[in-house]
C-alpha cells in the first residue's frame, strides 16, 4: 500500500511540469489545479486543507510546475497567460510547505520559470511574506521602511476602493458579475499590505465598476483586497480601516509625491539589474 504522506522524489534533480493541451482545432484546454495536487501529491493536498491555503473553486491553469527541495516535491506553483502583457506568465499560486519556507524558492521559482517558458514573470496576488522575500533577494526593495519598489510586476483585480475597505478578505470575497479587469503595478505597502496602483495620468481618479472608461482602464487608483495571511499576521483590515490618508482621500496623492521625491533613486535601482 502506498504511503499517503511518502513525498514524490525527483532523484534527477528536475520538477514536472504539466503543460496545458490543444486540440486539432485549436481548442485549448487548461488544467485543473486542485485535481491535480490530489491525484499527484496528497500530502500538499492535505497540507493546503489544513493551513486553508486559498484556491479558487474549479480554477485552471496553464502550466503546473513542482518545486523541489533536495530532489522532494514540496510544492508547487500555476501560470496562466495575461492579456496586460503576452510576453508574460502570471504565476496565479506559489505553496511550499511550512517547513521550507524562508529558502529563497519563490525566487529559485521566478528566475527557473521566468528561463524554461521565456517569460517575465508576474506575481498575482502577493502576500506581505512573499514581497518581503523579494527584498531579502534583491529583487525589490523597501524606501521609507514602508514602501516596496519590486522589479517583479505585481496583478491584482481591480475594486473600488469602498469595496476594498468592507473588510471582506479576498478568499471570501464575492466576484460574481464583477468585470475583472486587472492592474498591473510594481508598488507595494507593508504597512497595508497593498499592492498600489496608481492612475496612469489624474491622480484623483478612483475606480469605480459601474463608471469604467475602458479604453482609459490604467487611468484608476486601486488598492488590492486584503488577504487572510496578512490580516492573521499583520491586522491589515483594521490598519486600513484606521488609515488617516485613505479616510480622509490624501493617500493616493501621497503615494504620488514620494514616488515623485525617488523618482531618480528607484529608476536607477531598476536599472541595475
Amino acid at each position: 500500500m502506498v504511503n499517503p504522506n511518502k513525498r514524490v522524489k525527483r532523484p534527477n534533480g528536475l520538477g514536472n511540469v504539466y503543460n496545458y493541451k490543444t486540440d486539432e482545432e485549436g481548442n485549448v484546454f487548461t488544467l485543473p489545479i486542485k485535481t491535480i495536487i490530489k491525484e499527484n501529491y496528497i500530502y500538499l493536498y492535505r497540507a493546503i486543507n489544513d493551513e486553508n491555503y486559498f484556491i479558487v473553486e474549479n480554477d485552471t491553469c496553464f502550466f503546473f510546475k513542482e518545486i523541489l527541495y533536495d530532489d522532494e516535491v514540496v510544492g508547487f506553483a500555476t501560470y496562466k497567460t495575461t492579456q496586460i502583457n503576452k510576453d508574460a506568465l502570471v504565476m496565479q499560486y506559489f505553496y511550499v510547505l511550512p517547513e521550507y519556507r524562508n529558502k529563497g524558492l519563490l525566487e529559485e521559482e521566478i528566475d527557473e520559470s521566468a528561463a524554461l517558458f521565456e517569460s517575465s514573470i508576474i506575481l498575482e496576488y502577493p502576500t506581505r511574506d512573499m514581497v518581503e522575500a523579494l527584498t531579502k533577494h534583491k529583487l525589490a526593495r523597501i524606501f521609507d521602511d514602508r514602501f516596496v519598489v519590486s522589479r517583479i510586476p505585481f496583478s491584482v483585480p481591480m475594486f473600488s476602493l469602498e469595496d476594498v475597505q468592507k473588510g471582506i478578505v479576498r478568499e471570501e470575497y464575492d466576484t460574481t458579475g464583477t468585470k475583472g479587469y486587472y492592474k498591473m503595478s510594481h508598488l507595494y505597502d507593508l504597512e497595508l499590505c497593498t499592492v498600489v496602483g496608481l492612475a496612469s495620468e489624474d491622480v484623483d481618479s478612483m475606480y469605480d465598476e459601474e463608471n469604467v472608461d475602458e479604453e482609459n482602464i490604467n487611468n484608476y487608483n486601486i488598492i488590492s483586497l486584503p488577504l487572510r495571511d496578512d490580516v492573521e499576521k499583520y491586522d491589515c483590515i483594521n490598519k486600513r480601516a484606521e488609515s488617516q490618508e485613505l479616510n480622509d482621500g490624501t493617500y493616493f496623492k501621497n503615494v504620488k509625491k514620494f514616488l515623485d521625491e525617488n523618482d531618480d533613486v528607484i529608476q536607477n535601482w531598476l536599472t541595475i539589474y
